[in-house]
């Protein structure tokens, strides 16, 4: 086996397409997107005759020089002779260029997984975990998702692959539920273009004033776009207030309110609801907004956002199982929800999350971790701890210039 640097990008993309490890940082877009100062991308290709392997390395060269590999390998990972002499072709890479450490955290799933978290018959990877430590890397762990690794270890992913009655029967009742009441109050979801990004930016605000984080720059949803200007949609949920208004007006003329007073009580507050939003936003109100990526038969729900006034329309649904249609008609079957703790305790304080996400009939994936082939100890010890401390004080910086009380 050798390993070469791919110089026509067009055939490295379309490997990376047709992997079943395929992801969007693994795409040439993402380095594109990525492209710093002081980082560098190399765009490597294995090769037995053929290219049967690809891998896209950022070499970031500061004070303390190291290597990440996104997502990790397109290759046979079940062929340990092909793992492990690629696993050496990289080890010499990161040497020569002369790194303090290689990180990697490939897209292999660790063990099949029932939707509560708990392991069952099927797939078992952990063979793999085992070569990579064979190998020298030093593996972080099986621990939580949120752990300040990299990439996170868990995801919850749709297989979208089926017609449309089915997919929603798989959805929870209340999702179901939401859905018919959407067609009844004139609640949709559309395709959106570069303009609405500004939508996105005002819920993603609202939210980080919540949660005490750094909201994104129009800048930065733009250059994804751009940099994705083939593979992403950003999809609009929006409603029409006068339909909404007609729509309950009509339900409390029916004979089931005018019987049951509590359910009368509960409609006539919506109706409230509905002509104040009318008032202060006019007829038509874009409720949610979601950027998602997508490719070969994959896609990434990467930002999704609601007006947090509107909550109780619940258009978040709505503009999930519009995407689900929609991505699966550009050849999408598995629809990755993109990430959670891990945990599915309802202690956990990300359990809301999880729970949400649970209701659109996904599979639980672990992935089997982050692992670091380490060259120069002392340099990767100062380099780790360094960034260790500088994300803690963002964190409390971003806490107090954001979140509002």
């Amino acid at each position: 086996m050798k390993i070469k640097t791919i110089e026509n990008l067009n055939i490295y993309d379309d490997f990376v397409k047709k992997s079943p490890y395929n992801h969007y940082m693994k795409y040439s877009n993402w380095a594109n997107l990525k492209k710093a100062s002081n980082m560098k991308p190399y765009f490597l290709g294995f090769y037995d005759e053929k290219l049967i392997g690809t891998a896209m390395i950022f070499k970031f060269n500061g004070i303390i020089p190291y290597m990440y590999m996104p997502t990790g390998l397109c290759i046979d990972y079940s062929n340990l002779d092909i793992l492990n002499e690629a696993l050496d072709l990289l080890k010499d890479f990161a040497k020569k260029e002369k790194v303090s450490f290689l990180r990697i955290d490939p897209l292999v799933i660790r063990v099949s997984k029932d939707i509560d978290g708990n392991q069952i018959d099927g797939i078992n990877n952990e063979f793999v975990t085992e070569a990579l430590i064979n190998k020298g890397f030093k593996h972080k762990g099986y621990g939580y998702g949120y752990d300040g690794s990299l990439h996170n270890r868990f995801t919850l992913i749709v297989d979208i692959d089926k017609d449309v009655e089915t997919l929603r029967s798989n959805y929870t009742k209340q999702r179901q539920t939401a859905l018919n009441r959407h067609e009844v109050i004139g609640l949709y979801t559309r395709l959106g273009n570069i303009d609405d990004i500004k939508y996105l930016m005002e819920f993603e605000k609202e939210l980080a004033s919540m949660q005490g984080f750094k909201p994104h720059s129009k800048e930065f949803f733009t250059d994804i776009i751009n940099k994705y200007k083939n593979n992403h949609r950003l999809y609009i949920t929006e409603i029409n207030l006068e339909h909404m208004i007609e729509g309950i007006s009509k339900e409390l003329k029916s004979k089931k309110y005018a019987k049951d007073k509590e359910a009368r009580l509960a409609k006539e507050r919506e109706l409230n609801q509905a002509n104040v939003l009318k008032e202060e936003h006019g007829s038509l109100l874009v409720v949610a907004a979601g950027l998602f990526l997508y490719g070969g038969n994959r896609s990434w729900d990467l930002y999704a956002y609601n007006r947090k006034s509107c909550n109780f329309l619940k258009p978040v649904d709505n503009l999930h199982y519009f995407a689900m249609q929609d991505l699966k008609n550009l050849g999408v079957k598995y629809y990755d929800m993109c990430g959670f703790s891990g945990s599915t305790s309802k202690d956990d304080p990300y359990y809301g999350l999880y729970n949400y996400k649970k209701s659109f009939n996904p599979e639980f994936i672990e992935w089997i971790g982050e692992f670091d082939y380490i060259i120069d100890k002392n340099k990767y010890k100062l380099l780790l701890n360094t960034k260790k401390g500088f994300r803690r004080i963002r964190r409390k910086l971003n806490s107090i210039i954001y979140k509002k009380d």
